[in-house]
């Protein structure tokens, strides 16, 4: 189980690439330009209870001590959530080439990586995990509501978008070249005092590639990005963006092999570190025990949901002259794996070409954050650098890191 978890983990944090910068605030403007080229680049990885001190030692290596161990589990709910989001996009935009002759739209080009991944679990199973069996004996360990998927996918997309207020919309191609998920309804285990008898109650199912190919499976979305100015306090106009990416679907061509069980069953002369421990049922992919239980493999093409990114937010608008600006929003992806995330911040402009903030954010895959970013526009080109979670640098008290970078130039 140990194994397992370290799989995990290291799914979640090491897997390499840059994540498209939908955390860090976009600014606006309406400044005329032939071309444009945008990079987004970053990584965000955070939990509700599981602290920096202990997520190191799965990246960097090292002893995991007890008391790294009681600090993660002492912050513990009844329900707790890890995740990341991870990925890269480079984006050519062309305004002088008019699709239609009354409108103002141009056309534009991506390219992307994306990873997704979380996990909702119990605090029994971190428990039982790190701890194993001791203090639950004669207890039952209840993991029941406890998830975990992850998918890793491509993108080519070409859309439209607008020269006047730069809204956009594009259809995607997708290659989808990872997917794993679990889903554990019931899942409960009572390990009796003498440690010799465990009853097993299981409701779930368990999917993953079965395939090592690159081209697990195909997909088609939509990316959009619609902004629209309202009348805001005195005579002010705000500028509102409704912003989605990646809303769509795909079809695993490539079947996944899915184990589904729903079983009850006692077994005598076996402790539950049999079940977890270095030869249990997760120690490679034959699932030996779980042919034990009846519980045998089907392959499957599957249609999924991609996990879409919805926003809606007031941006900073970079046509206005005033020093202060706030914004503010909220964010969503299309998978109960994430809470819904609300945030809002302010933004100083403190030169002409810089522009500086810091906001407050709370969901998602954790709880409390803030996070600062800087902005710097130099006539054709721009650049910013942000993170939600500055705590996460600093800290070992604290869950997960950020840092996002966007790049753009003008020609």
């Amino acid at each position: 189980m140990y194994r397992l978890v370290q799989l995990v983990v290291c799914c979640i944090l090491l897997i390499s690439g840059v994540a498209y910068s939908q955390l860090m605030p976009i600014n606006y403007d309406t400044i005329g330009v032939n071309h444009e080229i945008i990079l987004d680049g970053g990584a965000d990885y955070y939990g509700t209870s599981i602290q920096n001190d202990m997520l190191s030692k799965f990246v960097r290596g090292g002893y995991i001590t007890e008391e790294i161990k009681d600090n993660s589990f002492n912050r513990h709910g009844a329900i707790n959530r890890i995740g990341a989001v991870l990925g890269g996009e480079i984006e050519y935009r062309n305004y002088t080439k008019r699709l239609f002759k009354s409108k103002d739209w141009g056309f534009n080009v991506k390219v992307g990586y994306n990873t997704f991944a979380g996990v909702i679990y119990s605090k029994d199973l971190f428990g039982a995990v790190f701890y194993g069996n001791d203090r639950y004996m004669g207890d039952t360990m209840n993991f029941s509501g406890s998830r975990f998927s992850v998918m890793t996918f491509q993108k080519v997309g070409l859309g439209l978008i607008s020269a006047k207020s730069k809204s956009s919309v594009s259809l995607n191609f997708y290659n989808i070249s990872n997917r794993t998920s679990a889903e554990f309804r019931k899942a409960e285990f009572y390990q009796h005092a003498d440690g010799e008898t465990i009853d097993i109650l299981l409701q779930g199912s368990f999917e993953q590639t079965n395939s090592k190919k690159f081209n697990q499976g195909i997909g088609v979305g939509v990316d959009i990005d619609l902004k629209t100015g309202v009348n805001w306090l005195k005579d002010r106009t705000a500028v509102i963006q409704l912003r989605a990416n990646n809303l769509g679907v795909a079809y695993m061509y490539e079947k996944q092999k899915v184990y589904e069980f729903d079983t009850t069953i006692t077994f005598t002369g076996l402790t539950f570190d049999d079940l977890v421990g270095e030869s249990s049922i997760f120690q490679d992919t034959t699932f030996s025990l779980l042919d034990t239980l009846g519980i045998r493999p089907t392959e499957r093409n599957r249609t999924e949901m991609l996990p879409g990114f919805i926003q809606i937010a007031k941006i900073v608008d970079h046509m206005q002259d005033q020093k202060w600006q706030s914004f503010f929003g909220i964010r969503l992806y299309t998978t109960l794996l994430y809470s819904p995330y609300v945030f809002g911040g302010i933004d100083y402009k403190a030169a002409k070409w810089l522009n500086i903030g810091a906001n407050l954010s709370y969901g998602g895959f954790g709880k409390l954050r803030g996070g600062i970013y800087a902005g710097a526009r130099f006539d054709k080109y721009s650049i910013g650098l942000s993170s939600e979670n500055v705590a996460g640098w600093v800290t070992k008290k604290s869950s997960g890191q950020s840092l996002f970078i966007r790049l753009s130039c003008a020609f």
